[in-house]
């Protein structure tokens, strides 16, 4: 297998060298940077875009497929999930949104990996580095903007696809649909996957992956009011069940989780030459059931009922000035609801009767209000600067203030300079404050600290960027100065905690610094062919106890080769990455190092009909903790009309 890559890696670019060319490239825009449309070159802050073209390349069905494979993109491994971390931070200091839209869910990002689906995805923006200036708390670290299809005539896509793991473990089938047309004024979508995977068990017969059952709906609804007015409806459905199997005192336990999630989405929007506003409304309601069995005689043990809603109303208008001024005005108001069991705060106080248990939880409303303000400033036609400053406050919360500035400066028409400058916060969550979580499998015990602060953040960066015939690379540098950062750490237990358990509670570390290299290369060699590379270097320090943070690897690199021959109808893409003196735990030292490589191949047998097969971790690479589980195989078939 080994021979095989590098033989038709070797193949392929040295064809692509024999009729290397100039390669015409379209300007890449992004919208979250600055909440308007910007070529990437102009917008002065780290940006990344993963394309639709991508997603269908690497094969991704879920936002964790995909996500690994961004720059500077790692994950953190914590209560058995993996969690996402932009350049080092937490993955609650990264803002995941769909179309713009925040919505409900875990205080931390534990099932979006999966949940996430791609049938829908047009593209996926990658903001690293503070943004609060425009999206307010947990924008701390980065933003990722998942933006869907919005059609402009007949598409219909049906995908099955069937996966297993060497040895039949974690068996995974799937059908993914997506239907859309637009007719004069009006027009829709209607997407949805359907994912069933068996369990992958340990020797002991815990879950190295879960059992999964899951369903994602969505629908989009549109009508041209005129040539430059839309009003649209979005509405999504999520339902999910999760079992996992856990080791407690010689027994296996069961952790059964039922997810559902309800979105719902109105707004009006209005583009048109030096002009742009929205309006918009959303709801987004989750809820979460927990049960903790013993396998053995399926006896409850534990349970759990949560409920979070999430209401905002936004608007912003964005106004030529001048000419050399694109300024942006906006501002929300947000409402967030979180009931539930695993909270203390001594209002709506209820409890649950289940099986001769009852669990006793409360209930808490923060309101939030925000506005900001954005300038596009084109000074010169080599010089653009951009500053934003946000206002936020809360009932619950201290107000903030979030400023940001950037400056792109082209030395030459196809190089340039780039300088940027943000601030940014997190409020504490009401798991932080409240939680009261006892989990009497592992035996640990959460407790909230109502004494912690908003965390904040000073962030840095410069980079060098240009283009030259089929070649395109950047080189960054970014300091983090993190104040008040909130992690989970191990305290003494309080009296009348039973003997054996572990205690936690949440704390504000006083200072971390984080800092990186960020360098890229991208060959277009042709118009069948290109290579891109990244290497990010990271350096993450708590600074009170001037140790590593850990499940920060200083390394990381990324290659893709991918090939699509339009004649033949034939796609090969080769995707691997590196993961080098990651600090898994600090007590025993375990340094994790390893590489995992990547393979897909698609070919079309008519105009509507193809068939795709790849293979994920090709050399079979293992590791009990991350978990690693070996080789896993796919295929499927893609009907598009």
């Amino acid at each position: 297998m080994r021979v095989f890559l590098v033989v038709l890696f070797l193949l392929m670019t040295t064809s692509a060298f024999a009729e290397a060319q100039d390669v015409v490239k379209t300007k890449e825009v992004v919208i979250t940077a600055t909440k308007t449309e910007a070529e990437i070159e102009d917008v002065p802050f780290s940006v990344e875009i993963i394309t639709k073209e991508e997603i269908e390349a690497k094969g991704a069905e879920k936002l964790r497929d995909i996500i690994r494979f961004a720059e500077s993109i790692n994950f953190i491994r914590s209560m058995g999930r993996d969690l996402i971390s932009i350049r080092g931070m937490n993955d609650e200091h990264t803002l995941l949104l769909i179309d713009g839209k925040r919505f409900a869910g875990e205080f931390r990002h534990t099932f979006e990996l999966d949940r996430l689906t791609m049938e829908n995805v047009e593209r996926i923006e990658i903001i690293r580095g503070p943004i609060s200036s425009l999206y307010g708390s947990e924008a701390l670290g980065g933003v990722i903007n998942i933006i869907t299809r919005r059609p402009d005539k007949f598409s219909f896509e049906l995908r099955p696809e069937y996966g297993t793991h060497r040895g039949g473990e974690g068996e995974q089938k799937s059908v993914s649909i997506y239907l859309g047309n637009k007719y004069r004024n009006f027009g829709f979508s209607l997407s949805g996957t359907v994912l069933n995977r068996d369990p992958f068990l340990t020797p002991q017969g815990t879950t190295y992956l879960n059992k999964e059952e899951r369903t994602n709906l969505s629908l989009k609804l549109f009508y041209d009011l005129s040539k430059h007015t839309s009003l649209t409806f979005d509405g999504a459905y999520m339902t999910e069940d999760l079992i996992s199997r856990s080791l407690s005192g010689g027994a296996v336990l069961r952790d059964i989780f039922k997810h559902t999630r309800h979105d719902f989405s109105l707004g009006l929007s209005h583009k048109s030459t030096g002009l742009d506003y929205l309006l918009r409304a959303y709801i987004s309601i989750y809820d979460k059931d927990y049960e903790l069995r013993r396998l053995a005689d399926g006896n409850l043990m534990r349970f759990d009922d949560i409920k979070k809603r999430t209401s905002v109303l936004e608007g912003k208008v964005t106004k030529e000035i001048y000419k050399s001024h694109l300024v942006t005005i906006g501002g929300e108001f947000r409402r967030e609801f979180y009931r539930g069991t695993r909270i203390k705060t001594g209002k709506g106080t209820f409890t649950i009767f289940k099986e001769g248990l009852n669990a006793t939880g409360s209930e808490v409303t923060s309101d939030y209000w925000a506005g900001y303000i954005q300038d596009e400033w084109q000074v010169r036609d080599n010089l653009l600067v951009i500053l934003s400053i946000r206002y936020d406050d809360s009932d619950k919360f201290e107000s903030e203030i979030s400023p940001r500035v950037g400056i792109t400066y082209k030395i030459l028409p196809n190089f340039r300079v780039k300088a940027a400058y943000g601030e940014g916060f997190k409020s504490p969550t009401p798991r932080d404050l409240y939680i009261d979580m006892r989990h009497p499998g592992p035996r640990y015990l959460v407790m909230g600290n109502p004494a912690i602060k908003s965390e904040k953040s000073k962030t840095y960066e410069i980079s060098l960027e240009g283009e030259k015939g089929i070649l395109a690379g950047r080189l960054a540098y970014f300091f983090n100065d993190v104040k008040d950062l909130i992690e989970m750490d191990q305290i003494t237990c309080p009296a009348g905690t039973p003997q054996g358990w572990r205690c936690y509670t949440y704390q504000n570390i006083a200072k971390a610094e984080i800092q990186g290299i960020e360098a890229s290369i991208k060959v277009h060699l042709s118009d069948e062919i290109r290579i891109q590379g990244s290497y990010a270097y990271l350096d993450a320090k708590d600074k009170t106890k001037n140790e590593r943070l850990i499940m920060r690897p200083r390394h990381k690199f990324i290659t893709k080769a991918m090939y699509d021959n339009k004649s033949l109808g034939l796609k090969v893409n080769l995707w691997g990455e590196w993961i080098v003196d990651n600090l898994w735990e600090s007590y025993p030292k375990n340094i994790k190092n390893y590489s995992l490589w990547y393979v897909s191949l698609s070919k079309n047998l008519t105009k509507n009909f193809a068939l795709y097969a790849g293979i994920d971790n090709i050399f079979n690479k293992k590791d009990k903790d991350i978990p690693l589980v070996g080789a896993f195989y796919y295929g499927g078939l893609r009907f598009n009309f």
